[in-house]
């Protein structure tokens, strides 16, 4: 039996975790970030009711959030 490797599919994904987290700290401290594809500013949207999370207005990012109550 083979044994799979992820150890590269394992970093690859811890990276863009903790990119998304400082984006994400750095919109919530007030400062512009940027939409990699588009350029537009992000904007983090955090509510009791519908979606949560950070997009552009273009669509282009869009990372949901799980917020608790």
């Amino acid at each position: 039996m083979t044994k799979l490797d992820f150890s590269s599919i394992n970093k690859s994904s811890a990276k863009s975790f903790n990119e998304q987290k400082n984006m994400i700290k750095k919109i919530g401290k007030g400062q512009t970030v940027f939409c990699a594809t588009c350029k537009q500013p992000l904007q983090l949207c955090v509510s009791s009711e519908g979606e949560n999370g950070v997009k552009c207005e273009k669509g282009c990012t869009q990372i949901g959030l799980e917020v608790e109550a």
